[in-house]
């Protein structure tokens, strides 16, 4: 195998990458699709109320998810709102079934809701109007068997990747994935930078459009899949998108390289949605330019696997 990628010109190298690549991104969809259309998540696409995923947080009720055109995301109602009150009756303490059966009723009929805001330490009271919810609730890697299948195809990969390093005589070294503590500060400023930019494009996005950009995984992962899938998953996409990219394209400068780096993150992404190209190119083009700059993976690694860790913890992640 070795001395056949030798054989190989760096062109065609190059696209058999891509299409190493596009096969993950179509494997990623179809996954996703399958999801959509199981039957549990069938039975619960059509139903009539406002337009939330609630989740419990200790004895409460918080918004986990706006669906996009629904009463709710028109009314502006974002995750992370706690459910204080249902038509005046108070939610803390009750089962999540309780919760639904306050929320749904009719359609055209109206429901009351008492907000907290715990960010701003505010309390709102908004009323709704039910109606006819279509669409499919969340989007999750729902599935234990499911992340570990992942997890080894991109160890895999990150193997393939090792061995055209080897061939093409790329020292890892070179790919600036060493530990030290002063780059794990630089991947944790990295994080902060990107988050912050990224809710910038959130808030935007929505204000335009509200509830179009919304968070994407509903996770029920075991503390031990959130562990391995948060480790693995930022050393296969970083060395991939940006380390791989950067060592094959750099010839072209950096325009070219940074672009094409994150146009084949959203790319791989793009089971995601809009998501993918609001959220994921951005990233995208803020890691690219830093790896350009640094030549260092690790603080890439670092920021990454933060993003992850966030989206994958239940309560977490922010629509």
């Amino acid at each position: 195998m070795i001395n056949l990628l030798r054989k190989l010109p760096a062109p065609v190298e190059f696209f058999l990458v891509l299409l190493i690549g596009f096969w993950w991104a179509i494997y990623g969809s179809i996954m996703s699709l399958a999801y959509i259309a199981s039957p549990a998540d069938r039975a619960q696409a059509n139903y009539v109320g406002i337009g939330i995923v609630l989740d419990a947080k200790g004895r409460q009720a918080v918004i986990m998810q706006v669906i996009p055109a629904t009463p709710a995301a028109k009314a502006g109602l974002t995750s992370g709102l706690i459910v204080q009150k249902v038509d005046s009756q108070a939610t803390e303490g009750k089962s999540f079934e309780n919760w639904l059966a306050m929320i749904r009723g009719s359609a055209g009929s109206k429901v009351q809701l008492e907000l907290v805001d715990p960010t701003h330490h505010t309390t709102n009271t908004v009323a709704l109007t039910r109606e006819l919810i279509q669409g499919s609730m969340r989007k999750s890697l729902v599935s234990d068997t499911r992340t570990i299948t992942v997890s080894f195809i991109e160890l895999a990969g990150l193997a393939a990747m090792f061995g055209i390093a080897r061939v093409r005589v790329w020292p890892l070294a070179a790919w600036g994935f060493q530990r030290s503590w002063k780059l794990t500060g630089a991947g944790l400023l990295l994080w902060l930078v990107t988050a912050m930019a990224i809710s910038s494009i959130y808030a935007f996005s929505n204000s335009i459009t509200p509830g179009s950009v919304h968070g994407y995984l509903a996770s029920r992962l075991s503390p031990l899949m959130v562990v391995l899938f948060a480790l693995i998953n930022p050393a296969f996409e970083e060395l991939f998108e940006a380390g791989y990219f950067v060592q094959a394209l750099q010839r072209h400068g950096m325009w070219l390289t940074v672009l094409a780096s994150a146009a084949f993150r959203a790319f791989l992404h793009a089971y995601q949605g809009i998501n993918a190209l609001l959220l994921i190119f951005p990233i995208g083009l803020i890691f690219g330019f830093v790896y350009w700059k640094w030549r260092r993976l690790w603080p890439l690694y670092v920021a990454h696997v933060i993003f992850d860790f966030i989206a994958l913890c239940p309560g977490l992640h922010k629509d």
